[in-house]
């Protein structure tokens, strides 16, 4: 294909768009117009699911094609049934939607009530679709002892992965100061569940620089306690799927031994994407593809950047106080995107992700989709006892890969991860939760996910839950992993 007709492609193609999402509002739109919406919204939603459902029975029957699929040809997998029409009626009975005569459903309407279905697919025991097989015996049984059931009352996925900016902090900031995510966060692990950070930041196995990402959290863990085994189902995967850490019974991040007999890296050889089966030579050749691309783009562009080259990974940041237009930074990565499609056969379909931060542009070796499967295989888990959420689904993100393997929800800033655990906590019926600011009566209260985006913003903007570098010990560059001088202020 000429560049020509990649860049007419390029125009042509929504990147910053859902095809589920905007299919679900056209849809919606017909009754909005017609004043019939409180009549109709219901079907049209129950149509949705029933739409899925057969979706769901066609996967990997390539004789036959989905009416979904047909509607709707980006559409991927779905890992559970949804109850969107149970999870509109909430929605609407919280919010009167249906009573609204100017304004339709919104994208990010619709997307918390996708969120919202997830959850209640994956907590409510009514919803929840037992797993159809068990898992091999040669997945993480025998390599580490898998997580235990939750508690018998508490109803929930058995792990639940995270983005790190923009999901558990702000973009380039450090978890510092949010008690409210915070205590969630400790709830599900008393509650007998798995969390693990799936972070693009990747500073080797420099344990101490990704504990100082976590910085708050970590804290409030050691305030509140845990016993050695709550605190083991905490982990940390850096640079997508790259370096594998544990919290100990110090509540320190140690890494997880890669090679031998329960090793994380020699155990999981099995899966084709796992990090023991990449070359060298493929590693270094796809670096160079990258780096070539983004060095192009700085200069054709006159970025106000600089181009850095890690083990497994080429970032385009900012210079110091300098911010890059989202609209260029797409450019960077969908430049990018095509230059490593044209010369895959060089590194052997290596798995790598090219996405927009955004405040910068980074392609890694490895994705989030490998990193969620690495994890399953290591604990001996199923797709369906997952959870993962992030805020970057769509094609220039990197949370994109992971829906392949693992149920998502879709949130836009740490507010709304903390809107979407406390659901959890409660559909679930958590046994053991901790609130340091509200009583425990207070949760029982119905917490739409709506509340997320009108009140994700004012929380973002409390001094007691956005982190101050200036009370920060050690300072550190996100983006380089470099150990500034606490009186010199880092690059953003």
């Amino acid at each position: 294909m000429s560049f020509s007709s990649r860049r007419r492609n390029y125009m042509l193609t929504p990147h910053r768009r859902d095809g589920l999402i905007e299919w679900m509002k056209h849809m919606l739109q017909h009754s909005f117009v017609l004043d019939c919406l409180a009549q109709t919204a219901p079907t049209t939603f129950q149509h949705f699911e029933e739409l899925i459902d057969e979706h769901r029975m066609l996967e990997g029957d390539d004789t036959k094609i989905s009416k979904l699929q047909i509607l709707v040809p980006t559409i991927g997998t779905f890992h559970t049934p949804l109850p969107l029409c149970a999870a509109f009626l909430i929605y609407d009975e919280k919010y009167s939607v249906t009573s609204r005569r100017h304004v339709t459903l919104s994208f990010n309407e619709i997307r918390q009530i996708l969120n919202l279905s997830q959850v209640m697919a994956l907590c409510s025991p009514f919803h929840a679709s037992p797993p159809t097989h068990t898992p091999s015996p040669q997945i993480g049984l025998s390599i580490t002892s898998p997580p235990p059931s939750p508690l018998p009352s508490f109803t929930c996925p058995k792990i639940i992965t995270f983005d790190g900016d923009q999901t558990l902090y702000s973009d380039g900031s450090n978890f510092e100061s949010n008690p409210s995510l915070a205590s969630s966060l400790h709830s599900l692990l008393k509650n007998g569940i798995t969390l693990a950070v799936v972070t693009a930041a990747g500073y080797e196995y420099s344990t101490s620089k990704y504990a100082l990402r976590l910085t708050g959290l970590l804290k409030y863990f050691k305030e509140k306690g845990l016993t050695e085994e709550e605190a083991g189902r905490f982990y940390m995967f850096g640079g997508e799927c790259n370096y594998l850490m544990r919290m100990n019974g110090e509540y320190e991040l140690e890494a997880v031994k890669e090679n031998g007999p329960g090793g994380w890296i020699t155990s999981t050889k099995h899966l084709p994407d796992t990090p023991g089966n990449w070359s060298p030579t493929s590693i270094t050749s796809l670096l160079s593809v990258a780096h070539t691309s983004l060095t192009s783009s700085l200069s054709d562009m006159k970025l106000p950047a600089r181009v850095i080259l890690k083990k497994r990974a080429v970032g385009l940041i900012p210079l110091p106080s300098k911010t890059l237009p989202r609209e260029c930074l797409d450019e960077c990565v969908l430049r990018v995107q095509s230059a490593l499609h044209e010369k895959a056969g060089e590194f052997e379909n290596l798995p790598y992700c090219a996405f927009n931060g955004g405040t910068d542009a980074w392609v890694d070796v490895g994705n989030k989709r490998v990193g969620v499967e690495i994890l399953q295989a290591y604990l001996g888990l199923l797709p369906t006892q997952c959870l993962h959420i992030g805020d970057q689904f769509l094609n220039t993100g990197n949370d994109y890969a992971a829906r392949t393997c693992s149920p998502c929800a879709w949130i836009t800033c740490p507010g709304e991860t903390g809107y979407i655990l406390k659901k959890i906590l409660e559909i679930g019926g958590a046994t053991t939760m901790i609130s340091p600011t509200t009583p425990r009566s207070s949760l029982s209260k119905s917490i739409s996910l709506g509340d997320m985006t009108r009140r994700a913003s004012v929380e973002q903007c409390d001094p007691s839950v956005t982190s101050d570098r200036s009370r920060t010990e050690a300072v550190m560059d996100v983006y380089t992993g470099e150990i500034l001088p606490p009186s010199k202020k880092p690059k953003t």
